[in-house]
């Protein structure tokens, strides 16, 4: 698989200026270049768009700005009461786990000192094997 290469937007003015000066073809540009037509052509296209953007006519004055207008309703106001209480509950739970694995692990400490206290070695249990699926022939 070929890297894609990258193109500096310095790079990319250059090869659209001589598509513009229309001095030589978009596929003998793509040729020198080692770069496929389709690409050059999109660049163009780009660049045709954002001159017409630029050259659009603009309103006068200042540009209104929409602020997006909240409506708060009893359903919303239970909605984020709702969502509130559910964050506080998944942090108490989230501590709780956490305190819970500290458990676990000064346990598994303390069952490992009383087996070697006793002289016996503490082995993991293993996860059971999945079982392979037979093969066709």
């Amino acid at each position: 698989m070929k890297n894609k290469a990258s193109y500096t937007a310095e790079e990319k003015l250059d090869i659209i200026k001589m598509v513009f000066s229309r001095k030589r073809s978009i596929q003998d540009i793509a040729k020198e270049k080692g770069i496929a037509a389709t690409l050059i052509s999109l660049w163009k296209k780009q660049a045709e768009d954002a001159m017409m953007a630029r050259f659009k006519p603009q309103p006068k004055g200042r540009r209104k700005v929409d602020k997006p207008v909240e409506v708060v309703t009893a359903d919303t106001k239970s909605l984020k009461n709702d969502v509130r209480k559910a964050r506080v509950k998944a942090a108490h739970l989230d501590a709780s786990l956490k305190e819970s694995k500290n458990r676990v692990t000064m346990l598994e400490r303390q069952i490992g000192d009383l087996c070697s206290s006793l002289g016996y070695k503490m082995v993991k249990a293993r996860k059971p094997r999945k079982p392979r699926k037979a093969r066709k022939a």
